[in-house]
């Protein structure tokens, strides 16, 4: 009896971060039947890290493997724990993708702008279980006693037994590992497949065709970044947030019902900037729009304000080395490093003033408004100060807001200055703006970030403007139709039409801007229709 009393004690060290996490999830959340399910398989997991202490003898083994189980347990039960506080839902593959993707600053930046009071309390409970589990007696001599060979066979079977229940119940869905690991093997071979674009910067289009001219001509396209249309002045939003471009609104297409097929980046450039999109989503290797530029003749250039590099690098980043030439402003690998986009604006006027090349295409990736927002502009850009509308109100929703603006703000100039700088050189030439994907600002729901297991319309809907020089519109017609409905996994045909390339890749019934445009359905989620959903 002594011996079943210590592994009952053994048990309760794990079962006080179980209930701990549970408790903390119901109090500062609603309630659903998938709390319960996680409790479930929190429960069971727990079972499957004590199990191996019943087979492993030698005794200093056995209590490092304790200390290490244990440790492992209250990261993975504290990680989906404050996950779901903060997003009101479980980890998935897509949230995982956009973990892989980031790096050690994008991390810093996150914990930083979501960090409060119940975060701290909970955090400070959970590392007190573990010290307690480190410096009270874990009963593993009672292990020792009770490991014999029926009773070996006894904790096999219950392994196997929590492991069917696992897999058939679908409970192992809200494993962490298992996440882990199973989308951590699925990102593997996706960025493999992203490995040919820096070896081959002409990709493999059968028949590309672009008509010879001795003009020069300069193009570019502006990536914003976790920019919502909702909040700009040019959109009609209440507050002037926009003023730049408000001055030369007469000179921009305005689209008014563009959305982005993903509410994260890795998942919206990899298929904005490729053949691939909803329908072939395997072709997001198959070809970029940058190898398409260079197989006829343009020399490409790729300027970023995002830092090339997580653990690895990013599949964002293997798109953008298919450019002849790139440059990452953003390169450290740990440390602040905040930089601002109009360091950009140097790069960008060097690159224009080569007079040498007469065929340009620059790809600008911004930082634009990515979080923390009151990163990403200067003091004199904070002019929003007073109380913005919303039905969330606090006054740390209120300060967020006010950031968020500050940050559209700056971002207004940015573009204006980009779009500026090529208007004074008279030639061929258009800018296309638009943003990787939206965001929600305490709009629809009470939070401020992007996260595609809890969408909001917000996270979809972005901005998408284009500016023409007099030479590009007086030889290039394009339809203008402002409501057209749109999904970016479709602008490499946009591209290519602007940039007059055709190939047997390109189809202009999927380009925005062409006469012969056919509308379809804008699928998000695998399975949504947007345009269903929230009407």
């Amino acid at each position: 009896m002594k011996n079943i009393s210590g592994i009952k004690k053994l048990g309760y060290l794990f079962l006080i971060p179980i209930i701990l996490s549970f408790s903390f999830e119901c109090i500062f959340n609603k309630v659903t039947i998938s709390v319960f399910y996680n409790l479930i398989e929190n429960l069971l997991f727990s079972i499957l890290l004590i199990a191996p202490l019943f087979f492993l003898t030698h005794h200093i083994i056995n209590k490092c493997y304790f200390i290490l189980a244990y440790l492992f347990f209250i990261i993975c039960i504290s990680f989906e724990t404050l996950y779901y506080y903060l997003f009101k839902t479980y980890f998935s593959s897509s949230a995982i993708f956009v973990i892989f993707d980031s790096n050690m600053e994008e991390t810093k930046e996150f914990v930083d702008f979501y960090i409060d009071m119940p975060i701290i309390v909970y955090t400070i409970l959970i590392i007190l279980s573990l010290f307690i589990a480190l410096i009270k007696k874990n009963n593993l001599e009672a292990i020792r006693l009770f490991r014999t060979k029926s009773n070996k066979l006894n904790v096999l079977d219950l392994v196997i037994s929590v492991l069917l229940f696992l897999k058939l119940s679908t409970l192992i869905i809200f494993n962490v590992p298992y996440l882990m690991i199973k989308s951590g093997i699925e990102y593997n071979i996706e960025s493999k497949k992203f490995g040919n674009y820096k070896e081959n910067k002409s990709g493999n289009f059968k028949n590309t065709y672009r008509s010879l001219s001795d003009d020069n001509e300069l193009y570019i396209i502006i990536i914003g970044e976790s920019t919502s249309r909702s909040h700009l002045g040019i959109y009609n939003y209440y507050r002037e947030t926009t003023p730049e471009l408000k001055k030369m609104s007469k000179n921009l297409l305005v689209y008014k019902n563009v959305i982005s097929p993903h509410a994260y980046s890795v998942g919206a450039l990899t298929k904005i900037l490729t053949i691939g999109n909803y329908e072939n989503p395997e072709k997001v290797s198959a070809g970029s729009i940058i190898q398409l530029a260079n197989s006829v003749g343009f020399e490409t250039y790729w300027l970023s304000n995002q830092r090339p590099i997580g653990p690895y690098e990013s599949m964002i980043t293997k798109i953008s080395l298919s450019a002849k030439n790139h440059k990452f402003l953003t390169t450290t690998i740990a440390g602040n490093s905040k930089v601002l986009d109009e360091e950009l604006l140097g790069e960008f006027n060097e690159v224009i003033s080569n007079n040498d090349v007469k065929k340009k295409l620059v790809f600008v990736h911004l930082m634009g408004t990515h979080h923390h927002y009151e990163n990403r502009y200067p003091k004199a850009f904070n002019k929003f100060k007073d109380d913005p509308i919303t039905k969330f109100k606090s006054e740390e929703n209120f300060t967020k807001i006010n950031h968020y603006h500050n940050a559209v703000l700056y971002n207004d100039f940015i573009i204006s200055e980009l779009i500026k700088q090529v208007d004074s050189l008279h030639t061929k030439s258009f800018a296309l703006y638009f943003s990787d994907h939206g965001e929600e600002v305490f709009d629809d729901l009470n939070m401020a970030g992007h996260n595609e297991d809890i969408y909001s319309k917000k996270m979809f809907d972005i901005p998408f403007v284009l500016w023409q020089s007099q030479k590009y519109k007086e030889e290039k017609e394009l339809l203008f139709v402002e409501d057209r409905k749109y999904m970016t996994d479709d602008l490499f045909h946009g591209m290519a039409d602007l940039l007059d390339i055709s190939a047997n890749e390109v189809d202009f019934k999927r380009s925005i801007f062409n006469k012969d445009f056919k509308e379809r359905k804008r699928i998000i989620k695998d399975t949504i229709d947007y345009d269903t959903f929230f009407k």
